[in-house]
């Protein structure tokens, strides 16, 4: 089969596609066609090596933890699933999902069925960003009916999620992105808008019950202004983890921080099919891919400036 691998860790040229076997699922797991598979901003920080997750890695290794796709063969133990079924969902993670490939295997505990009217392309786009988003606003900030909460970087692959999963438990949402996505958020039920370009945000937003910050750094020291005091902040990127500063404004404000680990769930994606079947979530695309463009599209990811997901197409 065609994976596109790397043998060192370092920038996007070392991505490299090559036919390698096709694997062999266990009698406890499924074999996934891929058709397609989601790229997040922690691939890129795993493959050059930036992530505490690369230290894990034997090399050379296959990246990708998101993937939709049809189940091929399954194992002996399986009954939840049969060839045929079309499947997503979010695979290994912290580990390896090995989803930049034609096959893969999984544990059938970390996927579900695709509703029929939601595309490969958005079930690709949805898992580790929906779960990442979904597990932050309910079991970390557990933002609730009538909770303001700011959602920083709102237009992004897990902002623009943690938007609308806030909205559904009745939250006041207000939202940071640039002047183009006002309507775009709008539309996904943001009742403050902030253009971060024009406003400081610091500025307009009070007493919040909850923070959730993809960002890190200075956004996150200025976000701390904004919440009550007993309110939460949930700092999603890894390498910002235990920053001493971050902690000590924590400390003065009087304000729970919390570097979350996502973890992958297929129970939870059951719910997030669920919702997407209702449209009652939404998922934005960015670009698509083909696997052969795998270096530029881990070049669009390092641009920070993606509004959705980015995917790339396998089969």
């Amino acid at each position: 089969m065609k994976a596109a691998i790397i043998n060192k860790f370092g920038p996007r040229e070392v991505l490299h596609i090559t036919e390698i076997e096709k694997p062999v699922p266990n009698e406890n797991e499924v074999l996934i066609k891929i058709k397609l598979a989601g790229i997040n901003p922690v691939d890129t920080k795993v493959r050059a090596g930036t992530s505490a997750m690369s230290k894990t890695l034997h090399l050379p290794v296959i990246l990708g933890w998101d993937v939709s796709g049809t189940i091929e063969s399954v194992g002996k133990n399986v009954s939840n699933f049969k060839p045929g079924d079309e499947v997503f969902g979010c695979l290994g993670f912290p580990g390896l999902g090995k989803t930049y490939a034609q096959f893969t295997v999984a544990d059938p505990k970390l996927i579900t069925k695709k509703p029929s009217d939601i595309s490969f392309e958005e079930a690709a786009a949805v898992p580790l960003a929906g779960l990442t988003a979904y597990q932050a606003i309910n079991e970390h900030l557990k933002v609730s009916k009538g909770q303001k909460v700011l959602v920083q970087a709102a237009a992004g692959g897990v902002g623009h999620l943690a938007v609308q999963f806030a909205k559904l438990n009745g939250a006041f949402v207000a939202g940071t992105a640039s002047g183009e996505n006002e309507a775009f958020l709008k539309s996904l039920g943001v009742d403050q808008f902030i253009n971060y370009k024009t406003e400081k945000f610091e500025e307009v937003v009070h007493d919040a019950d909850a923070i959730l910050d993809a960002m890190g750094g200075e956004i996150l020291y200025r976000s701390f202004a904004c919440v009550k005091k007993g309110g939460r902040v949930v700092c999603l990127p890894s390498s910002t983890k235990n920053d001493p500063k971050a902690i000590e404004l924590a400390k003065k404000h009087k304000v729970e921080l919390i570097w979350p680990m996502m973890h992958p769930d297929g129970k939870e994606m059951t719910l997030i099919a669920g919702l997407m079947e209702q449209k009652k979530l939404k998922v934005k695309i960015d670009k698509v891919f083909n696997l052969d463009q795998i270096v530029e599209a881990h070049k669009q990811v390092e641009t920070h400036g993606t509004d959705g997901k980015v995917v790339i197409m396998i089969s």
